[in-house]
């Protein structure tokens, strides 16, 4: 025994007591008996407990050995019970199992006790680490059943918080239609109208670590369409683009008209990974039932670029626009991506493939003369730095016309190696969006023969730029 044992002994005859102490002896098992005789003094005992082992006696005086079991049973039901008494029959030695015994010995088989209690104590243990397992099982189960409680909680808390947003931005939107943020035109978002939105979206997506994408989209051949059939079926096709998005979108998708041709939208809670292939078949079946339906001279179509917004590398609003801009212009100058609308995830910084040098003194600014208004900012050895009202197209190249110091008039071509949406010159004015592009000459350079020998380190020559005409 790995301790000292603390036995019950219900005995009338304290000399059986001793008997069965001095056989637990001789087997050297070492235990503290307290013997008791009387119904009162056995249940006092039980309710003070400690007992490891109860031996009793089946017949006494005032009392017997099945009502103690009996009550054994219900104060203390994991105490083994132990039957010792004199001559019992089969019948009633088996009773006694039926109700609970653990087991019976006879007074004149006392040698039998050892072995008897040895098994009564070791199933006791067992029935014990059983019972400790059941309940370690019942309170796993019972925790199981409260996280699943508490997580389909957290998702209809969420989904609630979903539709709560969702209505919410319904209400905003309708808020912003009698503002000066709707497209009086197309009865969209207008650029401010967007801004307002998806600065909140990029905000929610920081906080909440959500994703949305944007898409941009430039409507192809509108110029060409006022141009043959007149402004008036012009402004019916950006109409007719608006309707086609709003069928295509979600409700709590916003669509907004950033000016001229050019359409937005913001995409929460993209849910699938082929979403640009899934947004560019759903976009071009509504385009194609709209152009059969309409019978028109000139079929809708449109170019688009998507980047997604990651929190996990987070960037500005304004960073995806340019990036979105940039992937749009090179759809429409005839990329054709696998995933059907060419896309990244995050913002990318514009890379100048030449060095630029601000440059002092009078008559070193410039005009450039275009179907709208454009500045040139700088000129290095390599080329210009110009803004402009509309985009210049990359890798088309337009004849420059240069003055030098002596008034000799030269003709550079340079080559145009990006062109980005930058945004407004000024927040505060009511302003278009405006443009910046680089030119890289890939001429002869335009003020001496040995121009293009110089350092990239030595100062730009004195030029004047006079003026930079349309593209040939």
């Amino acid at each position: 025994m790995s301790h000292r044992l603390r036995v019950l002994n219900l005995e009338d005859d304290p000399n059986d007591s001793e008997l069965i102490q001095v056989q637990l002896s001789k087997e050297k098992i070492e235990c503290d008996v307290v013997r008791l005789d009387t119904k009162e003094d056995f249940i006092a005992a039980l309710k003070r407990g400690g007992f490891d082992l109860i031996l009793a006696d089946y017949s006494l005086p005032s009392f017997d050995g099945l009502s103690a079991l009996e009550i054994t049973r219900k104060e203390c039901p994991e105490v083994p019970f132990i039957f010792v008494s004199g001559a019992i029959g089969e019948e009633i030695a088996i009773e006694t199992l039926k109700r609970g015994a653990t087991d019976y010995v006879l007074k004149d088989r006392l040698s039998r006790l050892p072995t008897a209690i040895e098994r009564a104590l070791k199933e006791a243990e067992e029935r014990i680490k059983l019972r400790h397992t059941e309940e370690a099982l019942r309170r796993s189960h019972e925790e199981l059943e409260r996280n699943v409680e508490e997580r389909t909680a957290e998702l209809l808390r969420t989904n609630e918080i979903l539709q709560a947003e969702i209505v919410e931005r319904k209400i905003l939107e309708e808020k912003l239609r009698t503002t000066s943020i709707t497209d009086e035109l197309t009865g969209l978002l207008n650029r401010r109208g967007f801004f307002v939105i998806a600065q909140r979206q990029v905000d929610i997506s920081k906080r909440e670590n959500r994703k949305f994408s944007i898409l941009y989209m430039d409507l192809n051949g509108l110029k060409k369409i006022n141009d043959e059939f007149g402004h008036k079926e012009g402004d019916q096709a950006l109409c007719d683009i608006a309707t086609i998005l709003k069928k295509t979108f979600r409700a709590s998708d916003s669509i907004a008209r950033m000016g001229g041709d050019e359409f937005i939208v913001l995409i929460s809670e993209p849910h699938i990974s082929t979403i640009e292939k899934t947004v560019a078949q759903h976009l071009q079946d509504n385009l194609m039932i709209h152009n059969q339906q309409a019978e028109k001279g000139y079929r809708l179509a449109v170019s688009m670029g998507m980047v997604h917004y990651d929190p996990e590398r987070p960037c500005s609003l304004e960073e995806l626009l340019a990036r979105a801009d940039e992937l749009m212009y090179e759809h429409k100058l005839g990329r054709e991506p696998e995933q059907g609308i060419p896309s990244s995830t995050g913002g990318k910084k514009e890379e100048r493939e030449y060095e630029r040098h601000e440059i002092d003194g009078e008559n070193r600014s410039a005009e450039l003369v275009l179907s709208g208004s454009a500045v040139v900012r700088n000129i290095s050895i390599g080329g210009i730095l110009v803004r402009s009202s509309q985009r210049l197209t990359k890798n088309t190249i337009y004849n420059i016309k240069m003055l030098n110091d002596n008034k000799e008039e030269s003709s550079p071509k340079g080559l145009v190696v990006w062109s980005s949406l930058i945004g407004k010159a000024d927040e505060r004015e009511e302003t278009e969006p405006y443009y910046e592009a680089g030119l890289r000459f890939v001429g002869k350079d335009p003020v001496a023969d040995d121009a293009q020998l110089l350092e990239p380190s030595s100062p730009p020559p004195p030029l004047t730029v006079k003026k930079i005409v349309k593209k040939q």
